[in-house]
């Protein structure tokens, strides 16, 4: 199966609210054999504040903000256009799935683009080297050579292991220069652990990922939190309201939870360590077959005749799994209700579910229409949110074609958001203004004339930017 190894660098990080900046994409052969290669830059959008710490980091000046060839609407016409042409391929790419996939998402979604979960769809799949790669110092210590944290964690950054492992990385930040890394990060993974790369294939994809948890019924799942990698070998009991797969531990006997009324239950469960663990089957959770964390401590001390006794009580006992599906479903209903927040149309994605058909077919209307027709669309979305960024695109590509209320109802709007002093999901003038402070403070210590001047860059893109977007 091809590979498709993708990056993109952005304006900061909230998937909901940021702008990409560069995408870069090569699709290679099984053999590592570069096919085709896609790099293009974005002018950031005109409604988004720059993260300071984002663009220090990938060291991207004001000119290319303001000056790259395309547009965000028309990077994300040219990324959706490139990947369908490549046809059936597993995308990978480091902290892919996490956050560059999320982003591309919301991108493909903010442009009025149908296929939003292109990279997801069968017979595409999707693995990410930031877990294969802790899984793979799991699987065998000698796989990969890490840093170690003065905590004592292994890193697992993209840089520091292409450092530890003698992996080029030219342009680091940058997408190109992460994409050719995430490559070679990737093709070693697979030499080294092979296994572990069958793997990854065989659960690159939701459903297969659940296919392989039900048939195999106990499997080694790989979870990672506190700095550390740990196998943990897990009994399937079912799926949850979010389609998460929810299993049993089994260094825990279930016996002494069957005979719980719901509120004792309930409270066991709450407890920690986690009785009952998560696994993800959509986000390329790591699971192997039994044997991997059934060889290790303290499964390893249990015992597998033990252990498969303990999974042999819980398919035993269907009532008693049926209870924890309901504690976990009601727990999640709680929250749902306790959480009121009226969420604007960017941060609406999950929540709103599907376009319906009739949005669908109008999306498809949009690209086909040159930009003076678009306004003819405000009044035709049955989700209102389509029609939000149907202005909003109006208002950043072609402002001169929206009529003056329209105009001022987006501006309005942007005004608000970036003015906002409140703990918001996004970058505004005051976080801006406050990371001015403390890395100009910061640069002064350390002398450093290159950054200040950088940051008198930003900051005059900043105070143009605010006087587009009057203080309400």
């Amino acid at each position: 199966m091809n590979l498709v190894v993708g990056d993109i660098e952005t304006s900061e990080n909230n998937v909901n609210m940021l702008s990409v900046l560069e995408a870069s994409f090569v699709i290679y052969d099984e053999r590592f054999k570069e096919l085709e290669s896609f790099h293009e830059s974005a002018r950031i959008r005109p409604t988004c504040v720059p993260s300071l710490g984002a663009c220090l980091t990938t060291g991207i000046r004001t000119d290319k903000l303001v000056g790259a060839n395309n547009s965000s609407f028309e990077l994300a016409t040219k990324i959706h256009s490139t990947l369908s042409k490549w046809g059936s391929y597993c995308t990978i790419g480091q902290n892919f799935i996490a956050f560059d996939n999320e982003a591309l998402v919301r991108m493909f979604h903010k442009s009025l683009i149908p296929d939003i979960w292109l990279l997801k769809k069968l017979p595409k799949k999707m693995m990410d080297t930031l877990f294969l790669a802790r899984a793979s110092k799991l699987i065998d210590n000698k796989s990969l050579n890490c840093e170690v944290s003065p905590k004592g964690s292994d890193l697992f950054k993209l840089e520091s292991l292409c450092k530890m492992n003698g992996i080029p990385h030219e342009n680091s930040h940058s997408s190109a220069g992460d994409v050719h890394a995430t490559a070679l990060l990737a093709k070693l993974i697979k030499e080294r652990v092979p296994k572990l790369w069958e793997q990854g294939l065989k659960i690159a994809h939701k459903m297969d990922a659940k296919k392989f948890i039900e048939s195999n019924k106990i499997v080694s799942h790989v979870a990672y939190f506190y700095g550390k990698s740990r196998w943990y070998g897990l009994k399937f009991c079912f799926y949850n309201n979010f389609d998460y797969a929810r299993l049993w531990d089994l260094r825990v006997s279930p016996e002494d939870y069957l005979n719980l009324n719901y509120q004792d239950l309930k409270k066991e469960l709450s407890k920690t360590p986690k009785v009952i663990r998560t696994v993800k089957p959509s986000k390329f959770d790591i699971c192997m077959d039994y044997s991997y964390a059934f060889n290790f401590e303290p499964y390893s001390k249990i015992g597998e005749a033990e252990l498969r006794r303990r999974a042999t009580i819980l398919d035993s006992n269907p009532k008693f799994i049926e209870l924890i599906r309901t504690i976990d479903n009601d727990s999640i209903e709680e929250k749902q209700t306790m959480d009121q927040t009226e969420l604007i149309p960017e941060f609406r994605l999950y929540k709103d579910g599907f376009a319906s058909k009739k949005d669908e077919e109008t999306m498809k209307l949009f690209h086909k229409m040159e930009w003076k027709d678009r306004a003819k669309l405000f009044d035709r979305w049955e989700n209102k949110k389509y029609a939000w960024f149907n202005k909003v695109l109006l208002f950043e590509e072609r402002p001169e074609l929206l009529s003056k209320s329209v105009f001022n109802e987006v501006r309005d709007e942007f005004s608000k958001r970036l003015h906002t002093t409140e703990d918001v999901n996004w970058h505004t003038f005051p976080k801006f203004a406050k990371e001015l402070v403390d890395y100009g403070t910061k640069f002064e210590k350390e002398k450093d004339e290159k950054k200040l001047q950088l940051l008198n860059e930003y900051d005059s893109y900043v105070t143009e930017m605010e006087k587009k977007f009057p203080k309400p």
